[in-house]
């Protein structure tokens, strides 16, 4: 083995153990590496409200801090408007979802087909999905708490939506100046992207959630304002969080007998089936359409990685990830014709 060859093989080697060395690292840092997303997906929706003050011609800066400005005002608005009735109802649906559910649990067991069907598990598990989603928080926010962890998420996100570019060149830096205008490029896409993407998905929830608070106020449910907001917010979960967010209402329907129960599941199946037929499809031309089983694979594998909060970051850095691939490897590196999220729905 002569000189040259040598150095090529020291070279790989090092190579290799730098990467296993990153991944190693990567692992390590989860917690961080979910504080900095989180912050990314904060900065995104406010440079996002920033946009009318930046169409009327105003600085930047001032810009995105009247969007800033403008998200806590609306957020106010809303908790002095309707917090006082929803923490009401909240209260009530704690109280009555224990009972609904002995009724569920009596009412299958009555059937032919429930006599082996053990819903007790459901009055059991009841009681622990405050330590479940204690323990999911804990996850997220690390061992400093989540409160200082959450002042730090919201601090790191309005810098990054003053300052994006600071960063985007920090990034750019680390990889060779001949591709730095490409990284570049790519960064910008996949924030435009996630941009959209957010924006769509606050628009399905808030149609799903007034829709099915509606229906359910319709048929009868109680607490239906809560049940909305609870569907609402799981909407933001593609798939599964529909699912997950319609237990609650139909358990609680079931206090009322099993007829309100039907009528409860058929205003939620009615609301899904027009948010993923008609509402969704218009909203992904405008904004991001991301192949199905892509997303159920990053819900799968980012779930099995970080619990709870990898679900709920899943489809987001779903988008991320498939916009910086779609540019950076499929279109630049292989060179194919293919359109980059974010950008191409414009025209």
């Amino acid at each position: 083995m002569n000189q040259s060859t040598k150095e090529t093989v020291v070279r790989s080697t090092l190579i290799v153990l730098l990467l296993v060395g990153i991944a190693l690292l990567l692992v390590q840092l989860s917690g961080v590496l979910l504080l900095i997303f989180a912050s990314v997906l904060i900065a995104v929706l406010i440079r996002a409200a920033a946009i009318p003050f930046r169409m009327l011609k105003i600085p930047e800066t001032v810009s995105v801090l009247l969007g800033l400005v403008s998200i806590v005002a609306l957020l106010w608005f809303f908790g002095w408007m309707f917090g006082t009735q929803l923490g009401d109802e909240f209260r009530s649906l704690t109280a009555r979802l224990p009972d609904a559910v002995r009724a569920a649990e009596q009412w299958v067991s009555q059937q032919p087909w429930g006599q082996d069907l053990q819903l007790s598990s459901l009055s059991s598990a009841l009681p622990n999905l405050q330590s479940l989603a204690g323990g999911a928080f804990s996850f997220a926010f690390g061992a400093m708490g989540a409160v200082t962890n959450l002042v730090l998420v919201l601090i790191a996100a309005i810098y990054l939506a003053l300052q994006p570019g600071v960063y985007v060149r920090g990034i750019e830096h680390l990889f060779p100046k001949a591709q730095g205008e490409q990284v570049t490029r790519a960064l910008s896409a996949s924030g435009a992207a996630l941009q959209r993407y957010l924006l769509g998905q606050l628009f399905t929830m808030t149609f799903v959630g007034t829709l099915v608070a509606v229906g359910l106020t319709i048929v009868g449910v109680p607490s239906a304002g809560a049940l909305g907001l609870i569907v609402g917010l799981a909407n933001f979960v593609p798939m599964i969080g529909p699912l997950v967010g319609a237990v609650p209402g139909v358990l609680l329907a079931f206090g009322h007998g099993p007829e309100t129960a039907l009528a409860a599941a058929i205003v939620y199946l009615v609301a899904q089936q027009l948010e993923g037929n008609v509402l969704t499809p218009i909203v992904q031309r405008w904004a991001v359409s991301i192949p199905p089983a892509l997303l159920l694979f990053a819900l799968a594998g980012l779930g099995a990685l970080f619990g709870f909060v990898g679900v709920v970051v899943a489809a987001p850095l779903a988008v991320v990830l498939y916009t910086l691939v779609t540019m950076l490897w499929t279109r630049d590196t292989l060179g194919h014709d293919v359109a980059v999220p974010g950008k191409a729905r414009d025209g």
